[in-house]
């Protein structure tokens, strides 16, 4: 096949800028920290998508001979052999070596891979930034099926856009359907920075005006009518890698996962229009041998390197030989991607009648992939390959299972949710505050508590004053605000604090606290011992007030999810360690351990740890032999099966009489 530089209407400038996108995009899955922003890589795919398919569409439709299903058959060669050949080794692979439940998650993506609609399964199930998620083998095809929707979408809108600019306005229809395409961009751009995070990241409303950005940038060209000077066009062109330059540095600075793709992802966007607009094919940070190598193979590379991420996790390989695995995760990918590019992708070459014939193929093909996932996802993972299935069951059970009431989470903004156990009983009353941590021990509560007990929990946020989760604004200071003044309000007699202590020390990434307009991380303060010392306040402004103060010391965390390791243990080596490596823990919270043993001079002060119990030298127990569970239901929850039979530390306070 002779390469793609060769084609006529080939473009250099464009083709470099995909090799660029899918390195950082490569790299940044691969755990790269010069790259920590490379997931706008995809941004950027978004917009040279948007520019392509504008040229074809507005031009077919324009010059009235646009076929919307040539349009679709080609865009399905172009995307489908690659992606089902990806779907069809894995689940292969996965058959024989993955355990039920990641055969399980394997099986549900792929489904909805094939279906074009993993964007909206993954919306629904995370978010696309999610820490030590190790299952997640075709996250990426999120963004296939967001083009997907697209392509499908917007062949329409042209056309119903450029009837509607013919009849307005007949001598300029082609500026009246930029205007509309224009005014659709702005109402999706809208539509991305007013929505929820996550939501957002993930659909094609919230996605749209980055390819409709690049659509108007060829509208834009088309209309041009003079070319730029050389001078004007290199200047554009190097300005655009300029500015995703500075979006790649303030990404990292200011940590914006997780309020991306706001208004932060114009700059990306920005940037890749600056390119095309400038159409200049000198550009050597473009136009070399290395990305133009990588622009070809970007597809191919897109897709076969995120199973490479996920195996390199699963086996535990990117923690314990983190140099090497990188160095020879981005090479295996490079390969990979170059063998698709070499012997699957060619089918995007056929000709129109080819294209008809094997459309029947394709869909074949699909309906195949799709049979053999659904079996995977609707047997548990093809749960019969195993001898102990009930051990399986018991680890699948503690994963899926629910810490505490949805209803009872301040997901918002008004704090109204108060979690009441045994609200009719009066005399002594407690309060629960905290994160997901606080959360986690709502089941013993509700099973054993033998007086009024409430719990006011937002998950994700330290309940520390002053303290915001990073990238997020999610007003946990107003949560804070909140659960202090109801510990203080004179309601409650006991109050319990108990919150990802780990998370949230002197050398914290997750946590900023304001300064002026932005939120700097505690690592980065000038004194990040002071989150310290805003716990130590509002605990002493209790006591102060004669209220009895219990915090829960810092649960035991791990690297990976404990069922998943678990079971990964299990299918690959037949056995189990029920003790699992976490001998950090106790460095890491030394701080607060410190605090927490200097404010046991006051009588009306306790401290409360499964630790003791759960840990020694070297590692913390994770698995119950004696009751046949899981201990935790992920990295740092507990199982609720679990807590409900070992949460004893919290007789004393709840009011249950101890055995004689």
């Amino acid at each position: 096949m002779e390469p793609a530089a060769k084609k006529p209407g080939f473009q250099n400038d464009i083709n470099g800028m995909r090799g660029i996108s899918v390195l950082m995009v490569v790299l940044y899955h691969f755990h790269l920290t010069v790259v920590s922003g490379g997931f706008i890589g995809v941004d950027i795919f978004f917009v040279i998508s948007g520019y392509l398919m504008t040229k074809i569409i507005v031009n077919g439709v324009m010059q009235q001979r646009f076929s919307y299903l040539d349009f679709v058959l080609r865009r399905a060669t172009r995307i489908i052999p690659g992606l089902f050949a990806l779907i069809a080794v894995l689940l292969v692979l996965g058959y024989f070596y993955l355990p039920p439940s990641d055969m399980n998650s394997l099986s549900e993506q792929a489904l909805q891979a094939v279906y074009f609609n993993a964007n909206n399964y993954f919306a629904a199930k995370q978010g696309y930034f999610t820490q030590g998620a190790d299952d997640n083998w075709l996250l990426h095809t999120w963004s296939l099926a967001v083009e997907w929707q697209f392509y499908m979408l917007y062949p329409p809108l042209v056309w119903c856009f450029y009837a509607l600019a013919r009849r307005l306005a007949p001598a300029r229809a082609s500026l009246g359907l930029a205007l509309l395409l224009g005014g659709t961009a702005a109402a999706s751009l809208a539509y991305c920075i007013l929505s929820d995070s996550q939501q957002a990241f993930f659909s094609v409303i919230a996605r749209s005006w980055q390819m409709l950005a690049g659509g108007l940038v060829y509208m834009a060209l088309a209309a041009r009518r003079a070319p730029l000077s050389t001078r004007a066009a290199a200047l554009l062109s190097y300005g655009g890698c300029v500015v995703i330059l500075l979006a790649l540095y303030l990404v990292r600075r200011y940590t914006l996962e997780a309020v991306w793709p706001g208004y932060f992802a114009i700059l990306p966007v920005l940037g890749a229009c600056l390119i095309l607009l400038a159409a200049y094919e000198g550009n050597v940070l473009l136009n070399n041998v290395v990305t133009q190598k990588l622009g070809s193979w970007s597809y191919s590379i897109y897709l076969w390197h995120m199973p490479l991420v996920m195996a390199a996790t699963v086996t535990g390989l990117l923690t314990d030989q983190p140099r090497w695995t990188k160095i020879g995760g981005v090479l295996l990918s490079l390969v990979l991607g170059y063998l698709s590019f070499r012997w699957i992708e060619p089918a995007r070459y056929l000709k129109k009648d080819a294209l008809k014939r094997n459309y029947a193929l394709l869909i074949g093909a699909g309906a195949t992939l799709a049979v053999v996932a659904f079996a995977g996802a609707s047997t548990a993972g093809f749960l019969f390959r195993v001898s102990d299935p009930g051990f399986y069951q018991g680890l699948r059970q503690a994963a899926t299972s629910t810490t505490f009431d949805p209803a009872c989470e301040n997901e918002g903004r008004n704090f109204d949710k108060l979690c009441v156990i045994n609200g009719h009983l009066t005399g002594k009353k407690i309060l629960v505050i905290g994160d997901s941590h606080a959360g986690h021990l709502y089941p013993w509560f509700k099973r054993h508590s033998q007086v009024n007990t409430t719990f006011f929990v937002k998950s994700g946020c330290p309940v520390i004053d002053g303290y915001e989760r990073a990238g997020s604004d999610k007003d946990c200071r107003g949560f804070t605000r909140r659960a202090f003044e109801l510990a203080a309000s004179g309601q409650y007699q006991q109050v319990i604090i108990s919150q990802n202590w780990t998370f949230f020390t002197p050398r914290a990434e997750g946590i900023c606290s304001m300064q002026g307009t932005r939120c700097v991380v505690v690592k980065d303060q000038a004194d990040p011992g002071a989150v310290l010392r805003s716990v130590r306040t509002s605990i002493e402004a209790l006591l102060a007030r004669k209220v009895q103060v219990a915090v829960l010391d810092s649960t035991p965390w791990f690297v990976t999810s404990v069922p998943k390791k678990l079971e990964r243990d299990m299918f690959w080596h037949d056995r189990i360690a029920t003790r699992v490596d976490s001998a950090w823990l106790f460095d890491e919270n030394r701080e607060y351990d410190g605090m927490f043993r200097s404010l046991q001079g006051d009588p009306g002060f306790s401290v409360l740890s499964f630790r003791p119990a759960l840990c020694g030298q070297g590692g913390c127990t994770a698995y119950d032999s004696a009751a046949r569970m899981s201990i935790f239901r992920d990295r740092d929850h507990f199982n609720p099966r679990w807590i409900v039979d070992n949460g004893n530390i919290f007789t004393a306070v709840a009011g249950v009489p101890t055995a004689p």
